[in-house]
C-alpha cells in the first residue's frame, strides 16, 4: 500500500488544498489551518515550526532513528536545546508546582505534542496511537493550565480539538501489518 503525503507551500502555510484529504473531511474548523492564530495548533511560532520540521521529517529519506513518538521530544531539547516535559494527567497541586517553575517549557512541549499530532494527521492522513494519546494528555494538561491561571479559552479550541482528535478513527493499527511509512511506525 501506498501513501500520499500532502506538503505546504512554503509561500502559503497550512492550506486546505495541500492537506491530507482524511485532515480536511474530519478537521473541519477554520483554526487548523490558521497561521496567526496563537491558539491554534500551527498558528504559534513553535506550532508553525513543528509542521515545517515534520514535513522535512517525512520527505527525507535519510531520516533514521527517531519515531514519532519521540519526535516532540527531539524538537524541543535536541533541536531547541530546552527541557521537554512529556504531557502526562496531573492533580492540581502537582500542575501548580509544574507551571510555578517552568511554565513557559511546559506549554511549548504541549503545543509541539499537539502541532505534531495534527501534523502528522495533515500530512499522511492518519496518526500513531501513541502520539495520539499523547496530544490528548497535551490538550488536558493546557485546558488544566489555563484554568489555573485564570485564561479563558473564549472560542472552546481545546474541547474542539480533543473532541475532533478523539473522534478521529484513521490510526496505522487500521492498515497493519502493512506500516507503509517506516516513520510513521511507532
Amino acid at each position: 500500500m501506498a501513501i500520499d503525503m500532502y506538503f505546504d507551500n512554503p509561500e502559503v502555510g497550512p492550506d486546505r488544498k495541500t492537506s491530507h484529504p482524511h485532515f480536511v473531511a474530519h478537521f473541519k474548523s477554520d483554526f487548523y489551518f490558521d497561521c496567526g492564530d496563537e491558539e491554534a495548533p500551527f498558528g504559534s511560532d513553535e506550532g508553525a515550526d513543528v509542521l515545517v520540521a515534520l514535513e522535512e521529517f517525512f520527505q527525507d529519506k535519510e531520516v533514521e532513528g527517531i519515531s514519532l513518538s519521540d519526535f516532540p521530544r527531539y524538537i524541543v531539547e535536541d533541536q531547541w536545546g530546552v527541557t521537554y516535559f512529556a504531557p502526562k494527567d496531573m492533580d492540581e497541586g502537582s500542575l501548580a508546582k509544574l507551571v510555578a517553575a517552568s511554565e513557559h517549557d511546559v506549554w511549548q512541549s504541549d503545543q509541539v505534542v499537539l502541532a505534531t499530532a495534527f501534523g502528522q494527521i495533515k500530512i499522511t492522513g492518519y496518526i500513531i496511537p501513541a502520539l495520539k494519546d499523547m496530544a490528548h494528555d497535551a490538550l488536558g494538561r493546557m485546558k488544566a493550565m489555563n484554568d489555573l491561571l485564570g485564561h479563558e479559552d473564549e472560542f472552546g479550541y481545546y474541547d474542539k480539538m480533543l473532541y475532533d482528535l478523539m473522534t478521529f478513527d484513521k490510526t496505522y493499527v487500521s492498515v497493519l501489518p502493512d506500516l507503509w511509512c517506516k516513520r510513521c511506525q511507532m
